[in-house]
């Protein structure tokens, strides 16, 4: 009976210590089986649904008091403006016949650097914001202001182009002035004046009647005179707050979404940025970046064009190329100026700013006309141009989409517009390009800060993502691993069983 006893007590602690293994077997699984799914879940987030990146990306949007905030209102990245200036070489001798072309001789750089600030900073309800920029440059090196230049008489051009399909009492008046002032083709200038503002009485006389068509704030003419000092102009911005891929992109100028430049309702559109963009746009770089250039009425292309190592950070070069200045292109035709309700293209590499600017005769192009009409450097002697130091680009991070370098070049033109009655040209041709000056902006080195943030944001952020994406994997192969081998050894034990 004691033996009896002992076995059924023996055989109860057996289905106790039997159902015991099996409810922790049974729990061990579903442990595994929760696992497996959290990490899938995780893996799908950090694989595919670039979570780490969307939040870093969370915090890009213009708010006061915000580092952020504070950098867009006064730029950490210094510019820095490299500028040269074609000096007419042989000036005596074309005018007397003894020479059939024009020679220029490029002289500089001359160093400036830029500061920049943004005033009269509205924020909106809409997630825009309203501001205008402030510019002042100072010399630093290169080569010395006072050097002396011998250039085409911008003012004087501006004025017989002005004239020449004004009536014959005008262009007369005007033939009158000109003698009086005895004003020539060329002159000669400091490189600091003809940059930044030089006496002149023909601008002095001619300033209260162009008034009336816009403001002038400079007193004196100069061919970057209208940089300096608060920028007339209101640009309305979007913030990010209520769409982070529009962070960036202006919105309106002075209360206007497009403007009445070019006669067509796509190029008078205003879009593009400033040169600040939106990380969510470089995401898919077979599309391109658009900047809207104020001066000229138009936005500019950049396409990608490779990657580049910038501060040991994998850089996303994206470029400005001649195809912009290509009107034998069907979406840039709108983009020449109409005369008499025709459209009338300048040669292939020039963009014709005239309509932009009152009707002045300046052309833009790149440096030494690269990428241009053949036709242009036979006209002058002295040009050289070469990709790699005229052309122009942009490296983004490539995750913040801050611009880490770059160089923008454009070279200024003046277009010959000869006014009959007005014989103060000499021997330049009606229609003839007369380069002026290039300007090269290069994008200063970051400060310490701007640096550790870009820095942080490709390795820091980097590597956690990588942790968390093979993390998650790993942890999601080695779950399901352990539950199928847990589902296995359960089911060899039933076997066992029966």
């Amino acid at each position: 009976m004691t033996i009896s006893m002992t076995d059924t007590a023996l055989d109860i602690e057996k289905k106790a210590i039997g159902r015991c293994a099996r409810r922790s077997h049974r729990l061990r699984i579903w442990i595994y089986c929760g696992i497996f799914l959290i990490s899938s879940v995780g893996f799908y987030m950090f694989w595919y649904a670039d979570v780490v990146n969307n939040y870093v990306l969370s915090s890009l949007e213009l708010r006061n008091g915000t580092l952020i905030f504070d950098w867009w209102e006064r730029p950490p990245l210094k510019m820095k403006y490299n500028i040269y200036i074609f000096n007419y070489t042989n000036v005596d001798e074309f005018e007397a016949n003894e020479a059939s072309k024009l020679r220029v001789q490029e002289l500089g750089p001359y160093v400036y650097q830029e500061t920049m600030s943004r005033m009269n900073v509205m924020l909106h309800d809409n997630g825009t914001i309203t501001y205008q920029t402030r510019r002042s440059y100072k010399w630093i090196g290169g080569r010395p202001e006072n050097d002396i230049v011998v250039v085409p008489n911008v003012p004087l051009m501006f004025a017989t182009a002005y004239v020449r399909d004004l009536s014959f009492a005008v262009r007369f008046v005007t033939n009158t002035v000109l003698s009086t002032l005895q004003e020539q083709s060329f002159i000669s200038e400091t490189a600091n004046g003809f940059l930044w503002g030089y006496d002149t009485q023909l601008f002095h006389m001619a300033k209260p009647l162009l008034m009336l068509q816009r403001d002038i704030p400079f007193e004196k003419f100069g061919m970057l005179a209208m940089k300096t000092g608060l920028d007339k102009d209101r640009i309305t911005m979007h913030t990010g707050s209520r769409d982070k891929k529009n962070f960036g992109m202006i919105d309106r100028v002075n209360g206007l979404n497009s403007r009445v430049v070019w006669d067509d309702e796509q190029c008078d559109k205003i879009e593009g940025t400033e040169g600040i963009f939106s990380p969510y746009l470089i995401q898919d770089t077979s599309k391109p970046l658009y900047v809207y250039a104020k001066d000229m009425c138009r936005k500019i292309p950049l396409h990608f064009a490779e990657q580049v190592t910038i501060y040991d950070i994998p850089s996303l070069r994206y470029k400005f190329t001649p195809d912009a200045y290509n009107f034998s292109n069907k979406q840039n035709e709108c983009f020449c100026p109409k005369v008499y309700d025709k459209r009338v293209c300048p040669p292939s590499g020039l963009f014709n700013m005239s309509a932009c600017n009152d009707g002045t005769p300046m052309l833009i192009s790149f440096p030494h006309f690269y990428g241009a009409d053949k036709s242009l450097l036979e006209q002058i002697d002295g040009l050289n141009p070469r990709q790699e130091d005229h052309e122009a680009y942009v490296d983004l991070h490539p995750r913040l989409a801050i611009a880490l370098a770059g160089r923008s070049r454009m070279q200024l033109n003046l277009e010959v517009r000869r006014a009959i009655g007005v014989p103060f040209l000499g021997n330049l041709k009606d229609g003839m390009i007369l380069p002026l000056i290039w300007i090269e902006i290069e994008i200063g080195e970051p400060s310490e800060q701007l640096l550790k943030v870009a820095q942080s944001a490709h390795f820091t952020v980097g590597n956690i993502e990588l942790a968390l994406q093979w993390g998650t994997l790993i942890t999601m192969i080695l779950s399901f691993s352990a539950m199928i081998a847990c589902l296995w050894k359960s089911r060899s034990k039933q076997d066992v069983v029966l």
